[in-house]
């Protein structure tokens, strides 16, 4: 990367894909990583650490040195490869474990942590950070990625939830692309979950770094990593990783291959391009986020617990009768009333001639509505 390139990547929130390119395909340099790192975890790349950052890293690892971790700490630190510490002391790389475990008390220390903790501290150091700067900017770092929405908190909380989870989605993977040796693996005992998918997952892939594949590998991974905010290139880089092993073969030459990685060892001395070139391989396979994700969903669908059975519904009594109560008789309206002409009070006639017609007119009295009924008398 030209000189001045990391003061942009750093800087411009408009330059994500310029970012994520130089990233997958570039040459990065130590101070152009060490801007990428703080800044993909918002953080300042300045020169200068804050004092208010340098006086929380100093009480949290003077306070942490009393917590429950310090013995699985002290236990672990001395087995750190001294390839991902490069000159780096072992007891500030315990220091920082400590204050990241008082930082993060619902998360604390668990194995794995302290090859994570080495790679930033590496990290940050050869791209220009002195011994005093380095451990905040570690922590911060480290708490960052440790935080509820963290990327690296599943891996480290109580039950292991995200590396179990992460296990699964490339076992499924594995049994997708390469079938034969999926069911090979599986006949002779070989628990591929175990023996390899856990273990570089929990140490960001810093198990094998010096051993396999050299740091720069690791630091590359990272890159893409953290830029890109998931940990699908994780997920790739282990996928190859176990795809190009033999297809067959006994359950004791296939555990050491999966182990220490004899089929890819590239060695501590490689040089960046052979990193670069198996990266790329890596990374074009054919994995997506939203691949991880859905076989994430479907391991917690396989492994919640069963909803309890609900009771069978009770058979309901039907509603009691209504009952209609008859209305007071004041209630009733009165029916309406008809004027009826009066009937001829003249006498019927002997003589064989019609009755005389009575032409009084009837009154003018106006009804509405259809004659009704004579009023009730009894209800």
């Amino acid at each position: 990367m030209c000189r001045g390139w990391y003061r942009i990547l750093a800087a411009d929130a408009r330059a994500q894909d310029l970012r994520r390119f130089v990233a997958r395909h570039g040459s990065v340099t130590p101070k152009a990583r060490r801007a990428l790192w703080l800044e993909s975890c918002r953080l300042s790349p300045c020169n200068m650490v804050d004092a208010g950052l340098r006086d929380a890293y100093a009480d949290a690892a003077r306070r942490g040195q009393e917590g429950e971790w310090c013995e699985a700490i002290d236990t672990d630190v001395p087995r750190t490869p001294s390839v991902l510490l490069a000159g780096i002391e072992r007891t500030t790389l315990a220091s920082v474990l400590r204050a990241v475990a008082f930082r993060r008390p619902d998360v604390g220390y668990c194995q794995g942590m302290d090859y994570v903790a080495a790679i930033v501290l590496r990290g940050l150091r050869e791209g220009g950070d002195s011994a005093e700067d380095a451990p905040p900017r570690a922590f911060a770092m480290l708490a960052c990625l440790l935080a509820r929405d963290g990327m690296l908190r599943g891996l480290y909380t109580p039950g292991f939830p995200e590396v179990r989870r992460r296990s699964y989605a490339l076992s499924t993977l594995l049994a997708a692309t390469r079938p034969e040796l999926s069911a090979h693996l599986e006949r002779i005992g070989a628990c591929v979950e175990v023996a390899a998918f856990a273990p570089w997952l929990q140490t960001a892939f810093g198990y094998h770094a010096g051993e396999a594949w050299p740091y720069e590998l690791v630091a590359r991974a990272w890159d893409v990593f953290l830029v890109e905010r998931h940990w699908k290139v994780f997920a790739r880089l282990a996928l190859y990783v176990v795809i190009v092993l033999p297809d067959g073969g006994p359950l004791e030459e296939v555990m050491p291959l999966m182990q220490r990685l004899e089929h890819v060892k590239l060695g501590a001395d490689a040089d960046a391009d052979a990193s670069r070139f198996v990266l790329e391989r890596a990374l074009d396979l054919k994995v997506t986020r939203a691949m991880l994700d859905a076989l994430g969903d479907e391991f917690e669908s396989l492994t919640a617990p069963a909803a309890p059975a609900s009771p069978p519904p009770t058979p309901s009594s039907p509603p009691p009768p209504r009952r209609v109560s008859k209305p007071p008789l004041h209630a009733i309206p009165a029916a309406p009333q008809y004027s009826v002409p009066p009937r001829s009070n003249s006498p019927p006639r002997t003589d064989g001639a019609p009755a005389r017609r009575d032409v009084r007119r009837p009154s003018r009295a106006r009804v509405s509505g259809p004659p009704s009924p004579p009023p009730f008398t009894d209800l």
